[in-house]
């Protein structure tokens, strides 16, 4: 109904009415410090030289933020045009452009949530903060729902504007009186406008200065989609309005009121289901005269226990690194007890201990080894491919288009997957790369390719054992479960993970810039238990969460 202001396509800014320079919150930011100090992990004031000032909300971000907002119950991010995945996360502002199509997305949605929202009296009615019949009524709600959808207060031109678009609503809907009508016609433009689909950080540098310091509510937002990814709530705009958020111990002080919250538990499942690649379990096929334990539902079992393992481990456990790679709680339900050799009781899933000497971390559940794994056989290329890249964030190239992958089948000598991987891989061409793949691959070949364990292929005993090299030097391992065990105290495995939550933290990828950030941090969580709740504290407190650079801005 309203196409008034969407966004343009590939423009970082929309040209609505709605968009004014008021985007960003604070005219000018925070000044920095008194102390000189803006990151408590490096004493060098080196800031990318370019990040996006406009970042759009992702899908999810999105749907959270309608959640929170207006209470939708079917949010409809998953119909929009997909978020491009760029170094693994599908949040980075560099790529979150809106094109033709995303744009009449968003119009649909809002013409959608404000047509169901205008049929649902209670629930409008629970968004006014006065009685429709009060003088002021309305230019109060525009005011109050503006300020917590833009994340910031109105000005005056934009509260002007709002209360236009609430006086045309009457008329426009089948359902409502006209203040609802209006209601939900101010909803409509709301959900259009860039000020809600980006954060917007416009805050500018003092003369002469280097570096230009985020105002409250751009912090505000910053800490909200990091640590909820959703909207901030009213404590922390008001916190932003109060200036609790000038200095590293207010922003500390919420992040950590922020992590004991149950949305919390958002941004930990989806950093993890994206780092593992658990978008790949729903479509997962497996030999069914090979795998019949492979029975339908299973891989969202297999889904449902990597996530709440990651919510228990972070949230209610240890909270620690070494716990996520070495722990062996799980949550199984009966689709998935045959593959750990367990009983459970009863139809739904439950937590129980597995067997230590088979089972250890995120590495050996059953979902990370069935979505590396082929639909006949396990895989150790897959395998050996990820703990390079994704836990020790080594640069492994892809394999040329011409490259044959195909390996060759058991005969003769080649009896084992290992063996025929081996074989396959050995040529010169090959083996540059293969020599850091293969080993950790072939760590997992206990696990066929549905995560079951197994002691030999083929009437051949399995051999798990091999060595890798990392900065620290060389691992010999004896299987996967040794091998997690060596990864959880490993320093490139921990910074590894560290560097992964930056970008997906950051919105982007590291830079050379970030070098000593990330040195500084890692050596402060290696100085403690790597917990994964103080690595999220500690990505508020760096100059680049607080600050960003006044040179070549976009």
């Amino acid at each position: 109904m309203l196409g008034l202001v969407a966004a343009i396509p590939g423009c970082y800014r929309g040209q609505g009415d709605l968009d004014s320079a008021a985007d960003g919150g604070d005219e000018s930011g925070d000044e920095i410090g008194d102390d000189g100090v803006v990151d408590m992990f490096c004493e060098e004031e080196v800031l990318p030289a370019s990040v996006s000032r406009f970042v759009r909300l992702t899908h999810r971000q999105y749907d959270n933020s309608v959640v929170h907002l207006l209470g939708v119950d079917q949010p409809p991010g998953s119909t929009f045009i997909g978020d491009p995945a760029i170094a693994g996360f599908t949040n980075n502002a560099d790529q979150l452009r809106v094109n033709d199509p995303l744009a009449r997305d968003y119009r649909r949605a809002a013409e959608d949530i404000a047509a169901d929202l205008v049929a649902d009296t209670p629930r409008l009615r629970s968004l006014l903060p006065c009685e429709p019949a009060a003088e002021g009524c309305a230019a109060e709600f525009v005011a109050e729902f503006g300020r917590r959808a833009f994340r910031r207060p109105l000005d005056a031109a934009e509260q002007a504007q709002l209360e236009a678009v609430f006086a045309g609503g009457a008329g426009l809907y089948e359902a409502g009186t006209d203040f609802e009508q209006g209601v939900a016609m101010v909803v409509e433009a709301v959900l259009q406008s860039p000020s809600f689909l980006y954060r917007s950080e416009l805050s500018q540098p003092a003369e002469g200065a280097e570096l230009v310091a985020l105002g409250g509510y751009e912090i505000a937002s910053r800490l909200s989609y990091m640590m909820w990814n959703t909207t901030p709530d009213d404590e922390l705009l008001a916190a932003a309005e109060a200036g609790e958020l000038s200095d590293a111990e207010g922003i500390e002080a919420h992040a950590r009121r922020m992590l004991d919250d149950p949305r919390a538990a958002d941004p930990i499942e989806d950093f993890h289901r994206q780092w593992l690649g658990m978008s790949k379990y729903g479509g997962l096929a497996k030999d069914p005269e090979r795998y019949p334990e492979f029975v339908d539902g299973i891989t969202d079992a297999m889904t449902a226990e990597t996530l709440a393992f990651t919510r228990r481990v972070i949230l209610e456990g240890e909270g620690t690194f070494a716990a996520l790679m070495t722990s062996t709680e799980s949550w199984v339900d009966p689709a998935l007890a045959p593959i750990y050799e367990v009983e459970v009781d009863g139809p739904g899933p439950q937590w129980m201990t597995l067997d230590p000497a088979r089972r250890a971390g995120l590495l050996t559940q059953a979902g990370f080894l069935a979505s590396h794994a082929y639909f006949g056989g396990s895989s150790p290329i897959h395998r050996g491919v990820f703990v390079q890249r994704q836990v020790l964030c080594t640069d492994i190239p892809d394999p040329p288009g011409d490259a044959d992958l195909e390996l060759p089948p058991p005969d003769g000598e080649l009896v084992t997957t290992r063996d025929r991987v081996a074989h396959h891989t050995s040529a010169d061409a090959c083996f540059g790369c293969h020599k850091m793949i293969n080993e950790p691959g072939f760590a997992f070949e206990g696990y066929d390719a549905i995560g079951r364990m197994r002691t030999e292929e083929n009437g051949v005993p399995i051999d798990s054992s091999g060595s890798i090299t990392t900065e620290q030097g060389v691992l010999e391992f004896s299987d996967g479960v040794d091998l997690a065990h060596q990864l959880a105290d490993d320093p490139q495995a921990q910074r590894c993970y560290l560097t992964q939550w930056f970008r997906y933290a950051s919105a982007r990828s590291e830079t050379a810039a970030d070098a000593c950030t990330l040195d500084g941090l890692h050596q402060q969580l290696r100085e403690g238990d790597y917990d994964v709740k103080e690595l999220l504290v500690g990505l508020t407190q760096t100059a680049s969460f607080r600050y960003r650079n006044a040179q070549g801005e976009q």
